[in-house]
């Protein structure tokens, strides 16, 4: 196997160590194309304090991720942030958060809206997304269809 280098890693350079492995999770959708995942990871950080650090050798490379909502967790409970929709919604249409409102409305003009749409539109982390699309499925707003990328959110008329 040829060294690791750092460099290599952040412009997506794959060694794969299992080719028939990684073929099966590849064609059951379980993971992307070789080499996508870095430069996802370091978007997902951008406009954070910290960073994820990475470490190589000749043969391996380990990264620490660092616990970005680490801040927000007293205990067991988890203090909200700015960006958090609020959690009594009785009466949808009514007691609707700005964030509930822009998906609403994106989802109505466009058709749906999926979690990428979400992150753009609000610009949120994809947990903050994902939480926000959460909460109007159970809210009874928006629809769920599909299952993982193929996710998308219609409209409850």
């Amino acid at each position: 196997m040829p060294g690791i280098d750092l460099e290599d890693i952040m412009v997506g350079i794959s060694v794969c160590r299992n080719q028939e492995l990684a073929n099966v999770f590849y064609r059951l959708h379980l993971i992307e194309a070789y080499g996508t995942g870095m430069g996802k990871i370091m978007r997902a950080y951008e406009g954070m304090e910290e960073k994820p650090s990475i470490e190589t050798t000749k043969n391996a490379f380990k990264i620490i991720l660092p616990n970005i909502n680490a801040k927000y967790e007293t205990g067991k409970t988890l203090v909200p942030k700015a960006e958090s929709i609020k959690d009594s919604v009785t009466e949808p249409e009514k007691s609707l958060g700005n964030n509930e409102e822009r998906v609403l409305e994106y989802a109505r003009s466009h058709g749906s809206v999926t979690r990428n749409d979400v992150i753009e539109l609000l610009e949120v982390s994809t947990s903050t997304a994902s939480r926000v699309l959460r909460k109007m499925v159970r809210s009874n707003m928006l629809k769920q269809n599909g299952k993982a990328r193929n996710t998308n959110y219609t409209v409850i008329k």
